[in-house]
């Protein structure tokens, strides 16, 4: 297998975001087009101020670790809001009982590197919407994509909408 080699330079900004909290920019580093499927994830995030890049949510599978490169914000974690500058670096464990979200509280822009692994299938917990997804990744190559939903988090018994009775019920 050869190296995948990519410059930072080199990539394009992808934007994404969802109403007036969320929006950043990410350059993806993870060879996701590559016949493989790697096992680590890493992107370069830009936050505007006042920006979050994504909803709080938390990782079964998947553990997150961010090095922040430029400026300075809040990760919210678990009930806690620990600031973070250039030069910090902190890692989220999966499965860790605390979701976790990256803010831009400051009035400058802030960059931060977001490394994960890429464990699938993954189950993602949102406590502030009571969402839940759960998602896996299926084919290879450039035709690789990730397959799943989203859904509400009501939870019901384990025998909801089962059959009572094998003979007619």
């Amino acid at each position: 297998m050869a190296v995948y080699k990519r410059n930072l330079n080199a990539l394009d900004w992808i934007e994404t975001g969802h109403g007036e909290r969320f929006f950043n920019k990410r350059k993806s580093l993870t060879p996701l087009d590559q016949p493989y499927m790697p096992k680590l994830g890493i992107s370069l995030y830009r936050l505007e101020p006042g920006k979050r890049a994504f909803p709080f949510h938390e990782h079964s599978a998947n553990d997150e670790a961010i090095l922040v490169t430029k400026g300075t914000g809040t990760l919210r974690y678990g009930d806690e809001q620990i600031s973070l500058g250039e030069g910090d670096y902190v890692h989220l464990p999966a499965d860790s009982g605390k979701a976790h979200q990256m803010i831009n509280t400051s009035d400058a822009v802030l960059e931060y590197f977001c490394l994960s692994s890429i464990i699938v299938p993954e189950v993602v917990r949102y406590p502030d919407s009571n969402k839940i997804a759960a998602y896996s990744i299926t084919g290879s190559g450039k035709e690789r994509k990730r397959v799943g939903s989203i859904l509400r988090n009501d939870p019901v018994d384990y025998w909801h909408g089962e059959a009572r009775e094998l003979d007619g019920g």
